[in-house]
């Protein structure tokens, strides 16, 4: 919690010390009370001008075993091994910085926000100068992240100590959170066995061919709007999914190509590592199909045949498939069918969140559709999808939360029910609490998950990323 002090004391005293960090010198300064401040340089020299110019009123003694611990605390969370460090502050702050420098402490580590998105959690969406700004002036950088504020585009844009030492400690946690999901993910799949190898086919049996250049090698899944294949690509000599437009022989439904050309549109706008790329459209013959990336491992179905998940796989899953969700959305498209089969978990211990076919544009199913056919997949539909009222993104939340609740219960939220008795439940109880399931669940993960999945959606999470963030910090805590 960030203590707010209208003055510091005329005699205050300050102890420093300096030591090396990965970003170069690093000087670390506190009162009794707590750190007062953090800095960044290249020489001790010009880190002490620095700090007797933001404190030329206080006593300065360099003593570094007192600050030793807290200075090892910062030495260890800049090399990963912490990923949140919670350090007793001393600091002078407004109380708009002090709730500015709260929300900045709740980015999880290896993530970044906007400044508008800040400036949104602190409820002052106008104030996105002001917020830039009291990240400025943050005087305990590392401590209190601003590292992890960016421009929406994307861009790093400044820092105190540089754009340079940005980029390396955005980088450097973003490596570290991978590599570690990655292997909590790895551990789980390790226990499962291989899987399928992309060739399904006995040796010396002919493969169809599409468009002279895509082996057909073996089935992958079926849905409503056609059939996907493992292929390879003889041109590039690579494995790729393929993806059949279902349609009667001989015959073109131009309702579905219309839908089959929307997701082809839709997915080339989104590029994330944890969504599955889509490459082309292609025509052989009166066959349609588009061609994606392919994924060597399982669909979360295929996993969930297994059983329930270990509660920190279940996070691991939740906040990739959150954070694609989150690019998903900022394209100003809802995915409406997150389902296990749509959600494909590769050898390497990444979620890829796959199958754009009944995606669309937020512009498009904001109003209400009373008479038109709900589409989705049942279990996992929000009941705003079966009543035909307007869709946000809180419906793809509901869906991830539909997935999560079975990952971690064994079963969806509303097995085995008609549109009509889910709609009831929902709307007059909801789901049973996951620990009455799987009592080994945490408390916090259930009361979350049953939020999530709240018939109200102005009562779920309210984005993508507010759900990532409620998952990541109990992750911490598990």
């Amino acid at each position: 919690m960030l203590e707010t002090i209208a003055a510091a004391p005329a005699a205050s005293l300050i102890g420093y010390t300096i030591v090396d960090s990965p970003l170069g010198r690093l000087l670390l300064g506190a009162t009794a009370r707590g750190l007062c401040t953090v800095r960044l340089g290249d020489s001790d020299e010009e880190l002490e001008t620095g700090l007797r110019a933001e404190h030329p009123d206080a006593e300065l003694r360099r003593d570094g075993e007192p600050l030793a611990r807290w200075a090892n605390a910062l030495l260890r969370h800049l090399a990963g091994q912490e990923p949140r460090v919670d350090l007793p502050l001393d600091l002078r702050a407004s109380a708009f910085q002090r709730r500015v420098w709260t929300a900045l402490r709740a980015i999880p580590y290896g993530a970044t926000r906007s400044y508008r998105e800040i400036a949104e959690a602190i409820g002052r969406p106008d104030a996105v100068r002001a917020v830039a700004r009291a990240c400025a002036t943050n005087p305990v950088a590392l401590a209190i992240p601003c590292h992890r504020v960016i421009r929406h585009d994307g861009d790093p844009g400044g820092y105190r100590w540089g754009v340079r030492r940005k980029r390396m400690l955005l980088e450097q946690e973003r490596a570290v959170l991978e590599l570690a999901e990655r292997e909590v993910v790895r551990q789980f799949v390790d226990q499962v066995g291989p899987p399928l190898p992309a060739a399904g086919q006995a040796a010396g049996v002919a493969r169809e061919m599409l468009a002279e250049r895509y082996e057909i090698l073996r089935p992958l899944g079926a849905g409503g709007m056609g059939v996907v294949y493992a292929a390879r690509d003889r041109e590039l000599d690579d494995v790729i999914a393929l993806k059949a437009l279902r349609a009667p022989a001989g015959t073109e439904d131009q309702a579905a190509l219309d839908r089959f050309r929307s997701e082809l549109r839709i997915t080339r706008r989104i590029s994330h590592p944890h969504v599955v790329r889509t490459h082309d459209i292609g025509r052989a013959g009166d066959r349609r199909f588009i061609t994606m990336e392919y994924v060597h491992g399982w669909s979360l179905a295929q996993l969930l045949e297994r059983g329930p998940m270990p509660v920190p796989v279940a996070l691991v899953l939740g906040r990739q498939l959150c954070r694609a969700l989150a690019v998903v959305h900022a394209q100003g498209v809802i995915h409406r069918d997150i389902k296990p089969q749509n959600v494909l978990v590769s050898r390497d211990g990444d979620v890829k969140l796959a199958d754009f076919g009944i995606a669309e544009l937020a512009s498009r199913v904001a109003a209400a559709q009373p008479d038109a056919a709900p589409r989705g997949t049942l279990p996992y539909m929000a009941p705003e999808q079966l009543l035909g009222e307007p869709l946000d993104t809180g419906t793809d939340v509901y869906g991830t939360a539909a997935v999560l609740y079975e990952c971690l219960a064994g079963r969806p939220p509303y097995p085995q029910a008609s549109p009509d008795s889910l709609v009831a439940q929902a709307l007059l109880g909801g789901p049973p609490s996951p620990r009455a399931l799987a009592p080994a669940v945490p408390r916090p993960l259930a009361d979350l998950l049953l939020a999530a999945l709240a018939a109200d959606h102005a009562a779920r999470p309210a984005s993508a990323t507010a759900f990532h963030d409620a998952l990541a910090q109990i992750d911490l805590a598990v």
